[in-house]
């Protein structure tokens, strides 16, 4: 299970080169981001293709680059895949494991906002930039 300065850090890893071009290549650091993409649906929800597309596409916008390996299409099936994301038999419908987050990440972890990791790492690397540019 990953602590929020893991997560953080992870992160901060991943944003280094920029917006995410594709989930990490180490299964566990994947897992991290797709944990984190379900935290804000309930649990106890039942959510249709549709609404479960919207949800990763508005989840991806901001942190990846668009045309990326890291589509929601793409981001849907590893949930499904790995276990984060049960699927109806017919396919119609979507339930988050919500057990299978809790194995990823702490109770803190979730609270981690990659939006805002994003923006930090970007100001970080623009300040640099800027610092060899005077």
């Amino acid at each position: 299970m990953k602590t929020l300065d893991d997560v953080t850090r992870l992160l901060q890893r991943t944003f280094k080169g920029g917006p995410m071009r594709r989930l990490p290549k180490k299964r566990e650091d994947a897992e991290v981001l797709l944990a984190l993409s379900l935290v804000d649906l309930d649990p106890e929800g039942i959510f249709d293709e549709t609404d479960m597309n919207r949800h990763l596409s508005a989840w991806l916008a901001e942190i990846s680059h668009e045309g990326g390996a890291a589509d929601y299409v793409t981001l849907r099936r590893y949930l499904v895949d790995l276990g984060f994301l049960r699927r109806a038999s017919d396919g119609l419908v979507y339930r988050v494991r919500g057990e299978r987050v809790d194995e990823v990440l702490s109770t803190a972890a979730k609270s981690v906002d990659p939006k805002q990791i994003f923006y930090e790492v970007t100001q970080e690397r623009r300040q640099r930039r800027g610092s060899f540019r005077g």
